[in-house]
Protein backbone atom coordinates (compact mmCIF):
# COMPACT_ATOMS: atom_id res chain seq x y z
CA UNK A 1 0.00 0.00 0.00
CA UNK A 2 3.17 2.31 1.14
CA UNK A 3 4.65 1.30 -2.36
CA UNK A 4 1.43 2.06 -4.84
CA UNK A 5 1.30 6.03 -2.60
CA UNK A 6 4.70 6.01 -3.35
CA UNK A 7 4.06 5.42 -6.78
CA UNK A 8 1.11 7.92 -7.23
CA UNK A 9 3.43 11.03 -5.68
CA UNK A 10 6.11 9.72 -8.09
CA UNK A 11 3.63 9.97 -11.41
CA UNK A 12 2.01 13.30 -9.75
CA UNK A 13 5.79 14.93 -9.38
CA UNK A 14 6.56 14.50 -13.13
CA UNK A 15 3.15 14.83 -14.93
CA UNK A 16 3.14 18.30 -16.80
CA UNK A 17 0.51 20.47 -16.41
CA UNK A 18 -1.06 22.85 -18.86
CA UNK A 19 0.77 25.58 -17.62
CA UNK A 20 3.93 23.21 -17.97
CA UNK A 21 3.25 22.80 -21.76
CA UNK A 22 2.55 26.48 -22.52
CA UNK A 23 6.30 26.44 -21.84
CA UNK A 24 7.74 24.87 -24.40
CA UNK A 25 5.56 26.92 -26.63
CA UNK A 26 7.24 29.78 -25.88
CA UNK A 27 10.62 28.02 -27.48
CA UNK A 28 11.76 29.51 -30.48
CA UNK A 29 11.23 27.43 -33.53
CA UNK A 30 14.11 26.54 -35.96
CA UNK A 31 14.80 26.20 -39.21
CA UNK A 32 15.66 22.77 -40.91
CA UNK A 33 18.76 24.93 -42.07
CA UNK A 34 19.83 25.35 -38.38
CA UNK A 35 19.96 21.45 -38.09
CA UNK A 36 23.52 20.20 -38.85
CA UNK A 37 23.77 17.69 -42.32
CA UNK A 38 22.55 14.08 -41.83
CA UNK A 39 25.25 11.40 -42.17
CA UNK A 40 23.37 10.45 -45.34
CA UNK A 41 23.92 13.99 -46.71
CA UNK A 42 27.22 14.38 -45.85
CA UNK A 43 27.88 11.06 -47.63
CA UNK A 44 25.93 11.80 -50.69
CA UNK A 45 28.19 15.10 -51.01
CA UNK A 46 31.15 13.19 -50.66
CA UNK A 47 30.36 10.72 -53.53
CA UNK A 48 29.13 13.71 -55.82
CA UNK A 49 32.52 15.47 -55.03
CA UNK A 50 34.44 12.11 -55.56
CA UNK A 51 32.50 11.65 -59.46
CA UNK A 52 33.52 14.95 -60.06
CA UNK A 53 37.04 14.06 -59.01
CA UNK A 54 36.64 10.44 -60.84
CA UNK A 55 35.68 12.70 -64.39
CA UNK A 56 38.78 15.05 -63.81
CA UNK A 57 41.37 12.31 -64.20
CA UNK A 58 39.90 11.10 -67.25
CA UNK A 59 40.29 14.49 -69.23
CA UNK A 60 43.48 14.90 -71.03
CA UNK A 61 46.19 16.97 -69.66
CA UNK A 62 45.43 19.56 -72.49
CA UNK A 63 41.44 19.69 -71.14
CA UNK A 64 42.31 20.02 -68.10
CA UNK A 65 44.51 23.24 -68.97
CA UNK A 66 40.91 24.53 -69.60
CA UNK A 67 39.91 24.40 -66.20
CA UNK A 68 40.75 27.53 -63.85
CA UNK A 69 41.70 24.73 -61.22
CA UNK A 70 42.92 25.66 -57.33
CA UNK A 71 46.55 24.77 -56.93
CA UNK A 72 46.05 21.90 -54.62
CA UNK A 73 43.17 20.49 -56.96
CA UNK A 74 45.30 20.41 -59.69
CA UNK A 75 48.18 19.06 -57.99
CA UNK A 76 46.07 16.13 -56.41
CA UNK A 77 44.68 15.22 -59.98
CA UNK A 78 47.96 15.48 -61.56
CA UNK A 79 49.15 12.50 -58.44
CA UNK A 80 46.24 10.97 -59.20
CA UNK A 81 46.92 10.35 -62.82
CA UNK A 82 50.28 8.67 -61.76
CA UNK A 83 49.02 5.81 -59.41
CA UNK A 84 48.68 2.56 -60.99
CA UNK A 85 47.29 0.43 -57.96
CA UNK A 86 43.44 0.20 -57.94
CA UNK A 87 43.01 0.59 -53.88
CA UNK A 88 45.46 3.28 -54.12
CA UNK A 89 43.71 4.96 -56.98
CA UNK A 90 40.29 4.51 -54.72
CA UNK A 91 41.64 6.23 -51.98
CA UNK A 92 43.04 8.98 -54.21
CA UNK A 93 39.69 9.40 -55.67
CA UNK A 94 38.44 10.25 -52.11
CA UNK A 95 41.47 12.55 -51.44
CA UNK A 96 40.23 14.54 -54.32
CA UNK A 97 36.79 15.00 -53.14
CA UNK A 98 38.23 15.78 -49.83
CA UNK A 99 39.95 18.64 -51.27
CA UNK A 100 37.07 19.64 -53.27
CA UNK A 101 34.93 20.14 -50.30
CA UNK A 102 35.54 23.46 -49.61
CA UNK A 103 35.35 24.84 -52.74
CA UNK A 104 32.42 26.08 -55.17
CA UNK A 105 32.22 23.15 -57.73
CA UNK A 106 29.36 25.04 -59.93
CA UNK A 107 31.93 25.69 -62.52
CA UNK A 108 33.61 22.81 -62.57
CA UNK A 109 30.59 21.00 -63.32
CA UNK A 110 29.25 23.41 -66.01
CA UNK A 111 32.52 22.92 -67.76
CA UNK A 112 32.56 19.13 -67.08
CA UNK A 113 28.80 18.92 -68.64
CA UNK A 114 30.00 21.30 -71.31
CA UNK A 115 32.65 18.62 -72.62
CA UNK A 116 30.26 16.02 -72.36
CA UNK A 117 27.91 17.42 -74.50
CA UNK A 118 30.60 17.97 -77.20
CA UNK A 119 31.96 14.51 -76.96
CA UNK A 120 28.51 12.97 -77.50
CA UNK A 121 27.60 15.01 -80.42
CA UNK A 122 31.57 14.23 -81.70
CA UNK A 123 30.19 10.39 -81.12
CA UNK A 124 27.20 10.96 -83.39
CA UNK A 125 28.58 13.12 -86.05
CA UNK A 126 31.14 10.02 -86.36
CA UNK A 127 28.67 7.25 -86.65
CA UNK A 128 26.81 9.68 -89.28
CA UNK A 129 30.27 9.65 -91.11
CA UNK A 130 30.77 5.89 -90.84
CA UNK A 131 26.99 5.23 -92.29
CA UNK A 132 27.34 7.71 -94.91
CA UNK A 133 30.87 5.95 -95.97
CA UNK A 134 29.35 2.49 -95.88
CA UNK A 135 26.10 3.52 -97.95
CA UNK A 136 28.60 5.33 -100.53
CA UNK A 137 30.60 1.55 -100.48
CA UNK A 138 27.41 -0.58 -100.89
CA UNK A 139 25.30 1.83 -102.94
CA UNK A 140 24.91 3.03 -106.20
CA UNK A 141 25.51 6.72 -107.91
CA UNK A 142 22.54 7.67 -106.08
CA UNK A 143 24.76 7.61 -102.66
CA UNK A 144 27.58 10.02 -104.49
CA UNK A 145 24.68 12.24 -105.61
CA UNK A 146 23.25 12.67 -102.27
CA UNK A 147 26.80 13.09 -100.45
CA UNK A 148 27.24 16.22 -103.66
CA UNK A 149 24.32 17.42 -102.64
CA UNK A 150 24.86 17.40 -98.74
CA UNK A 151 28.31 19.29 -99.44
CA UNK A 152 28.08 21.32 -102.19
CA UNK A 153 31.90 22.45 -101.97
CA UNK A 154 32.67 18.55 -102.28
CA UNK A 155 36.17 17.83 -104.46
CA UNK A 156 33.94 15.56 -106.92
CA UNK A 157 36.39 13.42 -108.42
CA UNK A 158 38.74 12.61 -105.70
CA UNK A 159 35.03 11.47 -103.73
CA UNK A 160 34.25 9.21 -106.66
CA UNK A 161 37.70 7.73 -106.83
CA UNK A 162 37.66 6.81 -103.36
CA UNK A 163 34.28 5.14 -103.50
CA UNK A 164 35.32 2.86 -106.39
CA UNK A 165 38.69 2.16 -104.47
CA UNK A 166 36.55 1.67 -101.40
CA UNK A 167 33.82 -0.66 -103.46
CA UNK A 168 36.84 -3.33 -105.34
CA UNK A 169 38.53 -3.17 -101.88
CA UNK A 170 35.15 -4.54 -100.33
CA UNK A 171 34.88 -6.86 -103.44
CA UNK A 172 38.22 -8.27 -103.09
CA UNK A 173 37.51 -8.88 -99.24
CA UNK A 174 33.89 -10.37 -99.69
CA UNK A 175 36.01 -12.95 -102.11
CA UNK A 176 38.65 -13.69 -99.74
CA UNK A 177 39.40 -15.11 -96.86
CA UNK A 178 42.07 -13.42 -95.61
CA UNK A 179 41.90 -10.60 -92.76
CA UNK A 180 40.01 -7.66 -94.76
CA UNK A 181 41.55 -4.95 -96.15
CA UNK A 182 40.16 -1.53 -94.79
CA UNK A 183 42.93 1.30 -95.90
CA UNK A 184 40.67 2.37 -98.69
CA UNK A 185 37.68 2.75 -96.39
CA UNK A 186 39.57 4.76 -93.76
CA UNK A 187 40.79 7.00 -96.39
CA UNK A 188 37.04 7.38 -97.30
CA UNK A 189 35.99 8.00 -93.94
CA UNK A 190 39.17 10.95 -93.48
CA UNK A 191 37.90 12.29 -96.71
CA UNK A 192 34.28 12.55 -95.63
CA UNK A 193 34.93 14.23 -92.52
CA UNK A 194 37.47 16.72 -93.66
CA UNK A 195 35.35 17.33 -96.07
CA UNK A 196 32.34 17.66 -93.01
CA UNK A 197 34.40 19.84 -91.10
CA UNK A 198 34.21 17.19 -87.95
Amino acid sequence: MNDSCDMIGFLNSITATPCDMAKFDDIESFEEDDLPPSKSSIKREAERLKKIGEKLLELSDSLLETFNLDDRLAQAIAEGKRIKSREGLRRHKQYIGKVMRDMDTEALEARLQEIENAHTLNTRAFHELETLRDELIKGDNSAVGNVIERFPGVDTQKLRQLVRNAKKEQQANDSSQDKPETAHARKLFRFLRDTSGN
